[in-house]
């Protein structure tokens, strides 16, 4: 930045500052339009061939079998199975839950005991609890309903995911429990389970927890600033152009129709850190130019030192998160959207800001001003800590050459450990009312995790013998897999009302044409076959487990059915939960791959800046750390590569740099200023002596605010906030310390040094 630009922004700042405000209350009104994105997690947005397959595939599962997706909604019983009153109050539950928007069916005790199957099975006046117990045990469905002490009811609604998911569902099972409560006024509880209720609360938390890092940033920011530059102006320009740039980032959403979601809310924090680090990097260099300067001269010479390096830095945090924008899934496309932007406008915004304020803020009036700017910002804990401790890098090279090393080569070590999350549908809370709730239905009825197997016979559908003998080892078989509860299918009750019916010769294929060619189109027993009767399909509930053991329970389920009906049929997995896998796998890989093409641009984008490919060479050094750091954390801790710690390399790539941005101007400023007698690592402390305040304090901005994803009550948000954390230490200690220790005893600028000089 020329001198006459920097002198044209003073010139003009009351004119930009007016424009400013104007448009931040232009701002507002497109503001209104903001939306919450209430249609829940999903992590589908590609239009590829394989996916559009999945979807197809799916999609004719569906209309084969109806939805997978329900809510199991349980309350504790006193009454008896053959109590009047407890029919009267299941009847009552099922025509309110029946007549809500959105609600597909709802499948109670008293559907079972009132359909054809189940008189099948049981005498028409016969509901003794012995009667129910054996009952469970042959009709399918039946153990989702009533525990086998007759002491727990259960309440399966199968929901319509368009109409109702994200907060419209957490605040219709709201409304569903309180109907049960109302038939069971003894109980002061009602519990919920299935993917549905998870995935809403998934989405609740983590939005929560985005909302808090935001506000964490803001917070932190204001405070830091203040302890930085010991005055309340610091602070108050930092809450100024933090909440300029939040008005424009809301004002965009609305106006773009993007609304807040779990990807996007996480943008908050990440924008207001560029506004805080900017107004630390511009008052601290205006500080040092302050001391032998009037205050407008002052702050044109700081922005000919930081108008650049400022901009590159929100340059290179916008080209990190516009990666985001490769990924297939739709939320965190439009997250890189409007991080990229915000950050570029949020570094607009506080250069006006701080252009127009400082030089009033900092105008101590008094004859010595470098006194008054010494006696401010120097001589506290963070003063002590960079001139006595932080400065081993310089003191003690081959130690922190050999440290870093070893973190480097440990970290590294550790990637190969890495796992990789399939599944998003296992337990990820911590200590709240949906674990609680999933405690105690999985205890007492099923988890309400399951997955269906399609099985589809190669000639003649279910008329063979075989087929049936199939089943019958097959589902015998899956249900000694260790995760698996239970399989529902019409095989159990098909074999039994074979016996009855003969004894002596059973015959099922009989038994189920018959069942089949009696059924109604709503009976139960629809959804384990397609009308067309060509395909069969057993439910298959699994306890509430990790990742990988659900990956191996599915594994092992496959191999199992490719092994039985390799002459017979064709096997196919299907369900939610299979769907799940498949996107959030999907969502993987994509931000994995759109690391590269970041790293690559920013990169570049470096070594433009510094003018040079040894000093952009020498930028990669200390972000080589925070990436190794989230890498070897995750495999060393066993923190799993899922949707939201796959972010963590990104945002720590993209905001960490901006350190080294800072630091290698800074030193090509004291090279170039440089006389002949003048060393490199004398240029390199003087550096340091000018950067280092800002340099911790921005860091301290960003770990303050990512530890308050450490309250979060899912384990991804709380791994989140733990790798962003430990990124920004290591990223920091790599640029203040292990950087210089590199240069000091490698020397890489001593002939960058002398080209400059020889001129």
């Amino acid at each position: 930045m020329s001198v006459l630009n920097a002198t044209g922004l003073i010139a003009n700042r009351r004119l930009l500052m007016g424009l400013l405000l104007a448009f931040t209350l232009v701002m507002v009104v497109p503001m209104a339009k903001l939306k919450m994105d209430s249609s829940g997690v999903s992590f589908h947005g590609t239009d590829d061939a394989a996916h559009l397959a999945e979807d197809r595939s799916y999609r004719a599962f569906i209309d084969s079998f109806g939805t997978d997706d329900y809510i199991l909604l349980a309350v504790e019983n006193t009454l008896g199975v053959s109590d009047p009153g407890l029919t009267a109050r299941i009847n009552y539950i099922h025509g309110q839950l029946a007549a809500m928007d959105g609600v597909l069916k709802v499948i109670d005790l008293e559907t079972i005991r009132s359909s054809d199957l189940f008189r099948a099975v049981l005498p028409p006046r016969t509901s003794s609890e012995q009667a129910f117990f054996q009952a469970i045990k042959i009709v399918p469905g039946l153990s989702r309903l009533i525990s086998t002490d007759m002491k727990t009811l259960a309440f399966v609604i199968k929901v319509d995911n368009e109409i109702l998911n994200g907060f419209h569902l957490e605040r219709r099972v709201k409304q569903m429990k309180q109907i049960i409560l109302t038939a069971f006024p003894e109980q002061s509880r009602c519990y919920g389970a299935g993917i549905p209720v998870l995935r809403a609360a998934f989405e609740r938390y983590n939005l929560v927890s985005a909302l808090v890092f935001g506000c964490l940033g803001l917070v932190f920011g204001v405070l830091i600033a203040f302890y930085l530059f010991k005055t309340l102006g610091a602070a108050l320009m930092v809450l100024m152009s933090s909440l300029c740039a939040m008005v424009w980032t809301l004002g965009t959403m609305g106006a773009l129709g993007i609304p807040i979601n779990l990807a996007t809310g996480l943008g908050f924090g990440f924008i207001l850190v560029v506004s805080t680090t900017t107004v630390f990097h511009v008052v601290s260099a205006y500080f040092q130019s302050g001391k032998t300067r009037r205050p407008d001269l002052a702050m044109i010479q700081t922005l000919e030192k930081t108008l650049v390096p400022c901009f590159m830095c929100a340059l290179t945090t916008s080209a990190g998160f516009l990666s985001l924008t490769l990924s297939p899934v739709e939320m965190v496309r439009q997250a890189g959207v409007i991080i990229s932007l915000g950050v570029v406008v949020a570094f607009v915004l506080t250069i006006v800001i701080v252009c127009f304020w400082v030089p009033r803020l900092f105008d101590p009036g008094s004859n010595d001003p470098g006194n008054w700017i010494e006696n401010k910002t120097t001589h506290d804990l963070l003063d002590r800590v960079i001139t006595q401790y932080a400065v081993v890098g310089f003191k003690r090279p081959v130690l922190c050459l050999v440290g870093g090393m070893v973190f480097l080569v440990a970290m590294i070590a550790g990637i190969g450990k890495i796992e990789t999350i399939k599944h998003l549908t296992h337990s990820l809370i911590k200590n709240t009312s949906e674990s609680r709730d999933l405690e105690f239905i999985g205890q007492r009825l099923s988890t309400g995790y399951s997955f269906s197997i399609v099985l589809e016979p190669f000639d003649d559908p279910f008329k063979s013998r075989k087929v049936w003998y199939d089943m019958f080892e097959f589902e015998r078989k899956i249900k000694t897999i260790p995760g698996v509860e239970n399989v529902e299918s019409l095989t159990t009750l098909v074999f039994h009302l074979a016996l009855k019916l003969s004894p002596a010769g059973v015959m099922p294929e009989f038994v189920f044409q018959q069942m089949a060619a009696q059924s109604r189109a709503k009976d139960l027993v629809r959804t384990y076959f397609d009308p067309g009767l060509k395909k069969l399909r057993l439910v298959v509930h699994i306890q509430n487990q990790s990742s990988d053991q659900i990956e191996t329970i599915l594994g092992q389920v496959k191999a199992q059915a490719d092994e039985q009906f390799s002459t017979t049929g064709q096997v196919e997995l299907q369900g939610q939960l299979i769907r799940l896998k498949s996107q959030t796998t999907q969502l993987v890989s994509s931000q994995l791959f759109s690391l590269v093409p970041a790293l690559t641009v920013i990169t570049l984008l470096m070594m433009i800046q510094l003018g040079s490919p040894i000093l952009g060479g020498l930028s990669l050094i200390p972000n080589i750390f925070p990436l190794a750091t989230i890498f070897g954390t995750m495999g060393w801790l066993h923190i799993a590569l899922d949707p939201l710690t796959i972010f963590a390399a990104v945002i720590s790539f993209g905001l960490s740099v901006d350190d080294s941005i800072h630091y290698l101007t800074q030193v090509k400023t004291e090279i170039l200023g440089s006389d002949s007698g003048t060393n490199v690592a004398v240029c390199l402390k003087r550096a340091y002596d000018k950067t280092a305040r800002a340099l911790v304090s921005t860091t301290a901005v960003l770990f303050l605010s990512a530890s308050g994803l450490l309250f979060s009550s899912f384990t991804h948000v709380f791994s989140l906030g733990v790798l962003i954390c430990l990124a920004s230490i290591s990223a920091l200690v790599a640029d203040i310390v292990f950087m210089p220790a590199v240069i000091v005893l490698f020397n890489p600028l001593e002939r960058y040094r002398r080209r400059q000089l020889n001129g």
